[in-house]
């Protein structure tokens, strides 16, 4: 009974002890973001389904079920989860069965001796150390998880780009034929009038140098359309891919328009940030291993219990019981300091991911907002070339019709037709730019948490 009425005082106390939390100094946040949240981001749970592309859906699930770098990222986590748990259970008594059977050789003779008991242990943590060991390995799991998030993200920023780049030297090649075919049918012009003797020899030469050079650019879009198809391959887990996968839903479709930049962005997106949740874990699991280290230069107090019976038959094992206990406590004298070098350790890790977490604030704020200014001056460059392209349109018409009245030369046709073909795949450049920096924004806004993975709480919380 006092046995239990110890045990039952120093888990009340023990249970008093608290884990102290660090809380960093929040630089000032710049005017782009907004607090509190009034018009956040679509979809920014799953940002992906604001470009309502279910080609592209179906390949993110893919790439969340089959990467094999996120299969890793689990795996760490659930290394990191049985650490914690492996932590926790020091705040709980060792309870053990012990069962034995032992001989004994001598001139006289052997004997043999049964022995059975019931023996518990239980440290008393007045110093917080064990709940401090608990807390360190519970932020470590939570940088852990954050790390998978990052990664994910990785993945499905990846996914994105891969596919959209794939849609785009579909829609490059498409350009690239269309553009072929105008330049054949110019070709056929300058030859009609060249059998007319109207034009000289030459001017078919440069027609056919510039149909040529389409055919170069044809070579090259569908070069980088296999190399987005390897690169969805990796991010899918996959070494081919099924065509059915990667087909257009139909002949016309394009990738997204990017109409409108984004001004401002919500101020939670910033803490939610997985990179910068990993930062404030590690931060966190820095000061409990300070805790850690300072605690274990206290006494340390432990509580022990056995109940056994020692018999030489089997059946006399029940009949002869006997109960110990030892209340203990242990305190370092002299290490030559080394206990005292590891908390300067430790407080110096407190200083370095203190350091870290906020370096990885001002990264993340730069980042969001370099998004924010790639986004909007790509917007106002993709609607320079689109200007552009509508007169280089106008010239070409107008050095067209001079050229069939025979009164325009052909270099001026030539040079129009050239700046209509570039400014036409500059355009189709601009706007894959465009949604590229739209990705990059969502990617830095996102959390990364997109499957079920992180709503399996453990037990131990």
């Amino acid at each position: 009974m006092r046995f239990f009425l110890l045990i039952s005082a120093g888990l009340f106390l023990s249970g008093c002890t608290t884990i102290d939390t660090l809380e960093p100094e929040i630089p000032q946040l710049a005017e782009h973001f907004i607090e509190p949240v009034t018009q956040p981001l679509p979809r920014e749970d799953t940002w992906w389904l604001s470009f309502d592309d279910e080609k592209l859906n179906t390949l993110i699930q893919l790439a969340l079920s089959n990467n094999y770098s996120l299969k890793a990222s689990y795996a760490r986590l659930q290394q990191s989860q049985a650490q914690w748990e492996k932590a926790g259970s020091s705040q709980l008594p060792d309870l053990n069965l012990e069962l034995q059977r032992s001989q004994k050789w001598q001139d006289s003779g052997s004997a043999g001796q049964y022995k059975a008991g019931l023996s518990a242990s239980y440290e008393l943590d007045f110093w917080g150390r064990v709940a401090a060991l608990d807390e360190k390995a519970l932020q470590e799991y939570y940088a852990t998880e954050s790390a998978v998030s990052i990664q994910t993200n990785t993945v499905v920023s990846n996914v994105a780009l891969s596919w959209f780049g794939w849609v785009k030297e579909t829609q490059q090649l498409q350009l690239l034929h269309h553009q072929q075919q105008r330049i054949q049918n110019a070709l056929t012009v300058v030859q009609g009038r060249y059998l007319r003797g109207t034009v000289i020899a030459s001017d078919i030469w440069q027609q056919e140098q510039l149909l040529e050079s389409l055919n170069s650019d044809i070579i090259i879009a569908e070069t980088r359309q296999d190399v987005y198809r390897q690169q969805l391959g990796l991010w899918l887990g996959k070494n081919t891919l099924d065509e059915a996968l990667l087909a257009l839903p139909n002949t016309y479709y394009q990738i997204p328009d990017i109409l409108q930049a984004t001004e401002q962005v919500s101020s939670l997106a910033l803490q939610q940030r997985p990179d910068v949740l990993q930062a404030y874990a590690q931060l966190q699991a820095a000061s409990a291993g300070l805790q850690v280290a300072e605690t274990n230069r206290y006494p340390r107090f432990t509580l022990s219990v056995s109940y056994s019976s020692l018999a030489d038959t089997p059946e006399k094992i029940l009949s002869n019981w006997a109960a110990n206990f030892i209340a203990g406590l242990t305190m370092p004298l002299f290490d030559g300091g080394n206990l005292a070098a590891e908390v300067k350790r430790n407080e110096a890790v407190v200083s370095e991911q203190l350091a870290n977490y906020q370096q990885v604030l001002l990264i993340a704020m730069q980042e969001i907002e370099e998004a924010l200014l790639n986004e909007r001056q790509q917007l106002l460059l993709q609607t320079s070339v689109q200007y552009q392209l509508q007169l280089a349109n106008q010239t070409q018409n107008f050095q067209s019709q001079r050229y069939l009245r025979g009164i325009g030369d052909f270099l001026s046709l030539l040079k129009s037709q050239q700046d209509v073909l570039t400014l036409e795949r500059q355009t189709l450049g601009a706007e894959f730019l465009q949604l590229q920096y739209r990705i990059q924004l969502l990617t830095t806004l996102s959390h990364g948490r997109f499957t079920n993975a992180d709503e399996k709480e453990s037990e131990h919380e």
